[in-house]
């Protein structure tokens, strides 16, 4: 419980300002049953939140405090002296969550809760307030979208900065140059430091799922040994936002087709440079690639001879396709085949990917890769007809160099040999209205999913860090992830090669 310490203290003092406020709208109006219920509503609260982290004693006087308002509550009406009382619980509180951060010993609640009791009786009691010393304000908080503006215009300056240093470049001028340095310097750490304050732990969506699973595994009566790995690491916001439902599928997935009567389910993981790989791991019978063939061919997908051309990553893709499933019954988890098709959707319109790996007998692993954030993005800059364009450099394998005369067409395809394999070749400024020009060409190979591809281009400008921003969502193609503002203030489309199938 020591990595939610930080969070119940600042929960608990967000309640005590939600408490305090309310008590002077009591004091003013006795009669105020909205803030009689608020009050009783943060004393369940903390009640509840001091018991989960082991502060009995205080989730007990909670509790008493919630039977005091139960009262007021019922009445529609608040005493005066419960009024007074309430203000030094908030005090009492107060000083209680300063001993817990300087980890020293809370104030005992007995003088409290013998207060609780001659108050319910009805006799007069002395109170006093104002005992609570005010403390320093190390943290605050702020709602998202102030943050998300933060962001944008944090955004703003990056994209600000590269244009002082192409113009910098420019100029040769060595004041400009100067200033230039100092300002680009300022800028890169106030991005990280914005960058930091979006950064959520795993555990915020990871936590959902051990109470979930307990519950359905009981639901079908089996036995199952949870396990999470890496709740600690940090990730953008808007990947946490987005997590819980492929997760939950992915889970959801393993417990019902990975686990028989007992077994375990691991959810972990790991970070690697700007990406984040989740996986979803079981112990259960694995899955058979024979029984995904068969169902394909019945479900008239391929024919029998061309299913047994298909490798078992290309069976084990099929799983992801809409309605396709091989359980031959529905149950209230799974059994409809759209679970791994979500999963496979979100995954893809983040960015990332979807691995899936078994052996059949041996258990199950489903991964999903995604970068730690959606709005920087490190690209490959290249030419098209005298127009620029980026490819995410997540996608990215290698780069090389051709003549036209050394591309091959079989079958209306063009290929190219490279190295120990047939690399298929794609026309970007065909496929984007940008016939480019004669002579070599930049060819750059990308990588997607199990499909490589060589992205013919006229010219690779240089690997730049851009600012990623959403298209207008009635730009109907497929082609472009987003857009950017270049260094020297023009805009620039980024590519999605998945697209360009």
């Amino acid at each position: 419980m020591e990595n939610y310490l930080d969070l119940f203290i600042s929960e608990t003092e967000e309640y005590i300002r939600q408490l305090t406020k309310g008590l002077l709208v009591l004091e003013a109006d006795r009669k105020n049953a909205p803030s009689i219920l608020d009050a009783f509503r943060v004393f369940h609260t903390i009640k509840g939140m001091a018991q989960t982290m082991g502060y009995d004693e205080l989730g007990t006087l909670a509790h008493r405090v919630e039977d005091l308002l139960g009262d007021a509550k019922d009445k529609g009406e608040i005493a005066p002296m419960t009024v007074d009382f309430l203000f030094q619980a908030a005090d009492f509180l107060t000083l209680y969550l300063a001993a817990i951060k300087n980890k020293s010993e809370p104030p005992a609640t007995d003088d409290m809760l013998d207060l609780i009791g001659r108050l319910q009786k009805g006799e007069t009691v002395a109170l006093t307030t104002g005992e609570a010393q005010t403390k320093e304000i190390s943290e605050i908080r702020v709602k998202m979208e102030k943050l998300d503006k933060l962001f944008n215009l944090t955004n703003e300056l990056m994209i600000a900065k590269s244009r002082l240093v192409k113009l910098s470049q420019l100029t040769q001028n060595r004041d400009l140059t100067g200033l230039t340095e100092t300002s680009a310097r300022l800028i890169a750490t106030l991005q990280d430091e914005v960058m930091r304050l979006r950064m959520l732990p795993l555990a915020t969506v990871f936590d959902f799922f051990p109470r979930w699973l307990r519950d359905e595994a009981k639901r079908q009566e089996k036995e199952v040994d949870f396990e999470v790995v890496g709740g600690e690491i940090e990730v953008d916001r808007s990947i946490i936002d987005i997590l819980k439902e492929p997760l939950l599928h992915l889970i959801r997935n393993a417990l019902d087709h990975g686990i028989r009567d007992r077994g375990k389910i691991t959810l972990n993981a790991v970070r690697e440079r700007e990406k984040i790989r989740i996986s979803v791991i079981d112990n259960g019978p694995g899955i058979d690639p024979e029984l995904i063939r068969q169902t394909a061919v019945e479900q008239g997908i391929f024919t029998d001879a061309e299913a047994r051309t298909l490798t078992r990553n290309e069976l084990y893709r099929l799983l992801t396709r809409p309605n396709f499933s091989t359980r031959r019954e529905v149950s209230t988890l799974s059994g409809r085949g759209i679970g791994l098709d979500i999963v496979d959707s979100v995954v893809t319109k983040l960015g990332g990917k979807l691995e899936i790996n078994s052996e059949k007998g041996q258990g199950s692993n489903f991964t999903i890769e995604l970068p730690l954030s959606l709005a920087v993005v490190r690209t490959m800059v290249f030419r098209l007809d005298g127009q620029r364009f980026a490819i995410p450099l997540s996608y990215v394998q290698e780069t090389f160099y051709s003549e036209e005369s050394s591309f091959q067409t079989v079958y209306h395809r063009e290929l190219f040999p490279l190295r120990d394999e047939i690399l298929p070749l794609v026309r970007v400024g065909e496929k984007l209205n940008c016939p480019g020009k004669a002579g070599r060409k930049s060819v750059i190979v990308v990588q997607y999913q199990d499909i490589r591809r060589g992205f013919i281009t006229d010219e690779i400008i240089d690997e730049e860090e851009i600012v990623a921003k959403k298209l207008d969502p009635l730009i109907p193609t497929a082609f472009y992830s987003g857009c950017s503002i270049y260094s020297d203030g023009s805009p620039i489309l980024i590519l999605d090669p998945r697209g360009f199938e």
